[in-house]
């Protein structure tokens, strides 16, 4: 077996001086600073302040991140540890009348090699005053943390902060800046403090939130201008609660889609839907009979609520996810490969034909079709055509005025957006 010699870094002369410093501060500057020179993290292993009593005298004693030894407990499975009892040692202590601070050095070796670089080191890549500043500053207005990274090190060359520091002093400031509100408390706060229009319903039997609206005052007026045309779909993945968002956005006569409305709801039960569609309801400046339309996805508790809260309005559904749902049918009951495309092809045209005439023939020569495959037959017929195909087939769609949207894809955009703003905000 090859002998492994201890290895002994004698960095006394590095560390020697007779300089004077003006105060503690500047003594664990200097020491911190030669360290970094000579690639060594320096740390406060101990620090102790004068009492009066016996034995307890003003002194600072700094010793190498890698001193001391890792103490194990019974729950440890093979943690690793960089401690390896270097006897790296300093001690500075103020001196006579106030006079400023000497440091002396005790012993100047190292038992292991020295890093190449302070990348990934905790204690070095520790935020200083002013970077937590910066940081917070730049979380503020929302700045991602990686481009905070770079800013970081773009103002020192020589940052070794990590992308793992970022995020904890991000959520430092986070909880900083909603003291001992909840997070429901601290929403509401801010949505208060933004002037948003916000309404909240709580279980009956607590004051749990039950559900919860909001929506911002360009928002309402938007809706006023342009409220011919809504789409409605929930996200998910947007909170810690993993409560579903139901997002409202509408489109403007530029072709432009922006936000109506904001509601989280513990379930989504037509009675949820119901309350968060009443109090959409409610922005509206008058009685007309708006939205004209209203595009979901096949979401039975949404579409039910939407006849009960907007009876005179036309609920389409997304022609996008139809065609998805029924491609996926098609390849799991149609078995011989070179029968599903043209298949779904006359499902197209039954979905994009213009006339009642032209639906019925291309039904009949779609059933036909599917003569051999009747189980993918009977789903089209009895999942979508039979008790939704006014809602999504254009022959009847093309009769109310949709201005073109007959999927639910902006709110999906929207959706994507929102989750993108809240990733970078993490």
């Amino acid at each position: 077996m090859e002998n492994t010699r201890p290895v002994f870094i004698d960095l006394t002369e590095a560390f020697t001086t007779d300089q004077i410093f003006e105060s503690r501060e500047a003594v664990i500057s200097w020491a911190r600073e030669i360290g970094r020179q000579n690639r060594v993290a320096v740390i406060i292993t101990r620090s102790d302040v004068e009492t009066g009593k016996r034995g307890r005298k003003t002194k600072v004693i700094l010793g190498c991140d890698r001193g001391g030894q890792y103490k194990s407990n019974t729950n440890d499975t093979g943690t690793s540890t960089k401690k390896c009892g270097c006897p790296f040692k300093l001690k500075a202590r103020p001196l006579k009348n106030d006079e400023g601070w000497i440091i002396s050095l005790i012993c100047g070796l190292h038992n292991h090699e020295l890093v190449a670089t302070f990348e990934n080191n905790a204690f070095m890549g520790r935020l200083t005053e002013e970077d937590k500043k910066h940081v917070d500053e730049l979380t503020k207005y929302h700045v991602a943390p990686r481009h905070i990274l770079s800013s970081l090190r773009d103002r020192d060359t020589e940052n070794v902060t990590s992308i793992y520091q970022i995020y904890k002093r991000r959520s430092t400031y986070r909880k900083n800046l909603m003291g001992p509100r909840t997070d429901m408390q601290h929403l509401l706060k801010l949505l208060e403090a933004e002037k948003y229009t916000c309404w909240s319903r709580t279980h009956e039997d607590s004051n749990v939130v039950r559900d919860m609206f909001w929506t911002h005052t360009d928002s309402i007026t938007l809706l006023n201008m342009f409220p011919l045309v809504l789409i409605m779909d929930s996200t998910y993945k947007t909170n810690k609660y993993r409560l579903p968002l139901f997002e409202i956005v509408g489109v403007t006569s530029t072709w432009l889609t922006f936000n109506v409305a904001f509601a989280y709801m513990d379930s989504e039960r037509q009675d949820n839907f119901w309350w968060a569609l009443e109090k959409l309801k409610e922005l509206f400046f008058s009685n007309t009979p708006f939205p004209q339309v209203i595009v979901t996805d096949r979401e039975l508790a949404l579409m039910n609520a939407i006849k009960v809260v907007f009876p005179s309005s036309t609920n389409l559904l997304c022609q996008l996810h139809i065609n998805k749902n029924v491609g996926a049918k098609c390849k799991q009951y149609i078995l011989k490969k070179d029968m599903q495309e043209p298949i779904l092809e006359l499902w197209r045209k039954i979905v994009y034909c213009s006339e009642e005439k032209e639906y019925e023939e291309l039904l009949q020569v779609f059933e036909q079709a599917c003569v051999d495959n009747i189980i993918f037959f009977d789903y089209v017929r009895d999942t979508w055509l039979n008790p939704h195909k006014e809602r999504f087939v254009e022959a009847w769609t093309n009769r109310v005025l949709h201005l073109g949207n007959t999927t639910t894809n902006r709110v999906e955009s929207a959706h994507w957006s929102l989750k993108r703003f809240l990733e970078h905000s993490k």
